[in-house]
C-alpha cells in the first residue's frame, strides 16, 4: 500500500505520478518562477496515511529542487547569452586584431619587398659599376699590352740591327785579323829572308876577310922572298 501510494504521488523519471499532492506553503516561501501544474487533490485517506508527512516533506524538497533547477537554468541561459555576446565580441575583436595583423604583415612584406627592391637596385648598380671598372681595367691592360708589344717589336728590330752590325763588325774584324795574320807571316818570311841574307853576307864578309888575309899573307910572303932575293944579289 505504501509503495503504491508513493508511486501514485511521486512517480519516476520514466513514468510520471498518477496524481500530485500539493501541500500548503507558508507566505515566506518563494513562489516566483513556479510553473502551475495540473494538480489532483488526494483523498483524506492518503493525507491521514502514516507516511503522509514524509511524502509532504519529500514533495516540498522536490519542488524546492525543481525551483532551484529552474533558477539555475535561467541563470545558465543568462550566462550563456552573456557568453554568446562576449564570444561574439571576442570573435569580432579577434577578427579586427587579425585584420590589423594581416594589414601590418602585408605592410611589413611590402616594406621588405621595397627594401629588397632597393637593395637589388643598389646591387645591380654596384655590379654595373664594378663591371665598367673591370672593363676599363681590361682596356687599360690591353693598351699597355699593345704598347709593350710595340716596345718589344722596336727592341727586337733594334736587336736585329745590332746583330747585323755585330756580324758585320765580326766579319770585318775577321778580315782584319786575316790580313794581320798574313802580314805577320809575310814579315816573318821577310825576317827569315833577311836573316838568311845577313848570314850569307856574314859568310861573304868572312870569306872576303879570309881572302884579304890570304892575299896579304901571300903578298907579304912574296915581298919577303923578293927582299931575300935582292939581298942575295947584293952579296
Amino acid at each position: 500500500m505504501d509503495s503504491e501510494l508513493m508511486h501514485s504521488i511521486v512517480g519516476s523519471y520514466h513514468k510520471p505520478p498518477e496524481r500530485v499532492f500539493v501541500p500548503s506553503f507558508t507566505q515566506n516561501e518563494p513562489s516566483q518562477n513556479c510553473h502551475p501544474a495540473n494538480l489532483e487533490v488526494t483523498s483524506p485517506k492518503i493525507l491521514h496515511s502514516p507516511n503522509s508527512q514524509a511524502l509532504i516533506l519529500a514533495l516540498k524538497t522536490l519542488q524546492e529542487k525543481i525551483h532551484r533547477l529552474e533558477l539555475e537554468r535561467t541563470q545558465a541561459e543568462d550566462n550563456l547569452n552573456i557568453l554568446s555576446r562576449e564570444a561574439a565580441q571576442y570573435k569580432k575583436a579577434l577578427e579586427n586584431e587579425t585584420n590589423e595583423r594581416n594589414l601590418a604583415h602585408q605592410e611589413l612584406i611590402k616594406q621588405k619587398k621595397e627594401k629588397q627592391l632597393e637593395y637589388t637596385k643598389r646591387m645591380v648598380l654596384n655590379v654595373e659599376r664594378e663591371k665598367n671598372m673591370i672593363l676599363e681595367q681590361q682596356a687599360q691592360l690591353q693598351r699597355e699590352k699593345e704598347q709593350d708589344q710595340m716596345k718589344l717589336y722596336a727592341k727586337l728590330e733594334k736587336l736585329d740591327v745590332l746583330e747585323k752590325e755585330c756580324f758585320r763588325l765580326t766579319t770585318t774584324q775577321k778580315t782584319a785579323e786575316d790580313k794581320i795574320k798574313h802580314l805577320e807571316e809575310k814579315l816573318k818570311e821577310e825576317e827569315h829572308q833577311r836573316k838568311l841574307f845577313q848570314d850569307k853576307a856574314s859568310e861573304l864578309q868572312t870569306g872576303l876577310e879570309i881572302s884579304k888575309i890570304i892575299m896579304s899573307s901571300v903578298s907579304n910572303l912574296k915581298h919577303s922572298k923578293e927582299k931575300k932575293k935582292s939581298s942575295k944579289v947584293c952579296i
